[in-house]
C-alpha cells in the first residue's frame, strides 16, 4: 500500500507512485462538494496548475483502494492540536441543533479496509467516545425510555401472563415439578433492545478510555463522567447480541436516542465487537474526515457562550445563507453583532481580512431577517440607516484562554482599518505539549 501524506491547503504530490498508480489516480474524479456534506477523497480538488489540492478536511481516505490511500494533516504551523480537547470544548453547548451540527463535522467508513496512519491522526477512536459520552449524558438528562419486554421465568406457586405450555411440559411435567410454572408475560422496563445496546457500547468506551494513553490528563474527568454513566444504567443488561444490533432502531417518540443509537453501532463496530480490541491501540484506522471550520465554529460557540450565556444565536438562516453567531441584547448587554467564525489562522496579528468575508458578513448585516433577529429595529421597522458591528472570529494556535470581556465582545476585538463597524477577534485553539 502506498501512502500519501499532505497538509490543509498544500498541494498533493504524486511523485512516489508509479506510473501506473498515478495515472489511475489522475484518472479518478475529484469535484467539490456541498455545504456539510460528506467529502470524497477528503475534498481533494484540481487546481488552475492541474495539480491536486488538499482542502479543509483533515483526515484519511483511499484513492484506490488497498492500493494508494492518502492523508491529510493540519497545516505545518499548527501541527499538533488538541483534538480531543476541541472536541470536549465543542460538545460542551448541549441543545439539539449544536449536537446535530457537531453530528456532522466527521464521518467514519467502517465499511472500508483501515489504513496505517501518521500517530497523529490516530483521532477516531477519541472522537468517537467522547462524543458518545456527551449523547448519552444528554439522553440520561431527559431518562431512560422505558418499553414493554417479553420475559419467560419458571415460576414457584404462582402465575404471571400466560403459561407457556411447551417449556412448562419440558421442564416441569416431564420432571414432575407440580410446584412450577413456566410462564412468559410482558414487563414495563427500562432494560429494553435500545438501552442494552447503550450500555454495551457504555461498557466498551469504560474499557478503552481506561487503556488508551490518548486521553491523559482527561481521564480522571472522563471516568468521572463515566462511573455517573453507569449509575443511571445500573438496571440495564448489557447482553445484546450482534445479530439484533442491526435491527435496533430508535422510536418517533424517543428522537434523542437515534443519534446516540447510531454513534453506539459505530463503536461496537469499530472494535468489531470485541471488548479486547477496547484495550488495544493501533496505527491503523478506518477511512474517516474531520471538517476543521465547522469544528472551530463549534469550539468558538462554546468558548463565547460560556462568557455570554444566553446571548448567542448559532447557524441562524437569513435570507441567502447561514451566519454562524448573532449576539442579541439581553437585560445584561445591549451589544449587537453580527459575527462569523473563520479558520483562518493567517488573520493573527495586524493581517487584513480578505475582501470575500468582508463581503460575506456586510450581506449578514444587511439582510433583514437576520437584522430582526438581533433585534436591530427602530420605530418598529428594520434600521436601515445604520449598519450594525460585523466581527471576524479567527484561530489563533496559543494554550491559554480567550481574552474575552463580559461586559461586552468589541472591548477585546481589533478594529479593521479602512472599513465602518468591523472587527475581528481571536480565539485560542489548544495545542498538546
Amino acid at each position: 500500500m502506498e501512502l500519501i501524506q499532505s497538509q490543509e491547503h498544500e498541494v498533493l504530490s504524486l511523485e512516489s507512485l508509479s506510473d501506473e498508480l498515478r495515472g489511475k489516480v489522475s484518472a479518478l474524479h475529484f469535484s467539490h462538494v456541498g455545504y456539510m456534506k460528506k467529502p470524497r477523497y477528503l475534498g481533494l480538488e484540481w487546481d488552475s496548475n492541474d495539480s491536486l489540492h488538499c482542502n479543509y478536511y483533515i483526515g484519511a481516505s483511499w484513492l484506490i483502494e488497498n492500493e494508494v490511500a492518502v492523508a491529510v494533516t493540519p497545516k505545518k504551523s499548527i501541527e499538533n492540536i488538541d483534538f480531543i480537547e476541541m472536541f470536549i470544548t465543542a460538545l460542551a453547548i448541549d441543545s439539539g441543533p449544536e449536537a446535530d451540527y457537531f453530528s456532522k463535522c466527521y464521518g467514519i467508513d467502517l465499511d472500508a479496509q483501515r489504513i496505517t496512519v501518521p500517530k497523529q491522526l490516530c483521532q477516531v477512536t477519541p472522537l468517537i467516545l467522547v462524543h458518545y459520552i456527551k449523547l448519552l449524558e444528554n439522553l440520561v438528562k431527559r431518562g431512560l425510555k422505558h418499553g414493554y419486554v417479553t420475559r419467560e421465568e419458571n415460576l414457584k406457586s404462582k402465575i404471571r401472563g400466560r403459561i407457556y405450555i411447551p417449556a412448562h411440559i419440558q421442564k416441569n411435567i416431564c420432571n414432575q415439578r407440580e410446584d412450577r410454572t413456566y410462564c412468559r408475560f410482558q414487563e414495563y422496563t427500562e432494560d429494553t433492545l435500545e438501552n442494552r445496546l447503550l450500555k454495551k457500547a457504555l461498557l466498551f468506551t469504560c474499557r478503552t478510555i481506561a487503556c488508551y494513553k490518548s486521553f491523559g490528563r482527561r481521564r480522571a474527568e472522563l471516568q468521572s463522567r463515566l462511573n455517573k454513566l453507569m449509575t443511571a444504567f445500573v438496571n440495564v443488561s448489557d447482553q445484546v447480541e450482534i445479530r439484533q444490533v442491526v435491527h435496533v432502531s430508535h422510536n418517533k417518540l424517543f428522537r434523542h436516542y437515534a443519534e446516540a443509537i447510531r454513534v453506539a453501532k459505530m463503536i461496537l463496530r469499530h472494535f468489531d465487537n470485541s471488548i479486547a480490541n477496547a484495550e488495544k491501540e493501533s496505527s491503523k484506522t478506518p477511512p474517516f474526515w474531520i471538517d476543521m471550520p465547522r469544528l472551530f465554529e463549534l469550539y468558538a460557540y462554546s468558548k463565547l457562550n460560556q462568557v455570554y450565556p444566553r446571548q448567542l444565536l448559532f447557524q441562524e438562516k437569513g435570507t441567502d445563507g447561514r451566519c454562524d453567531f448573532l449576539k442579541i441584547a439581553t437585560d445584561g448587554s445591549s451589544e449587537r453583532l453580527i459575527m462569523d467564525a473563520k479558520y483562518k489562522p493567517y488573520y493573527t496579528g495586524n493581517a487584513d481580512v480578505k475582501w470575500s468575508d468582508i463581503q460575506e458578513i456586510s450581506g449578514y448585516a444587511r439582510d433583514k431577517d437576520l437584522l430582526k433577529k438581533i433585534g436591530w429595529v427602530k420605530d418598529g421597522e428594520v434600521n436601515a440607516s445604520e449598519v450594525p458591528p460585523c466581527v471576524v472570529i479567527y484561530p489563533e494556535y496559543e494554550n491559554g484562554e480567550t481574552t474575552l470581556d463580559p461586559a461586552g465582545i468589541l472591548n477585546n476585538a481589533k478594529e479593521i482599518g479602512n472599513y465602518t463597524n468591523f472587527y475581528k477577534i481571536a480565539v485560542k485553539v489548544p495545542r498538546m505539549g
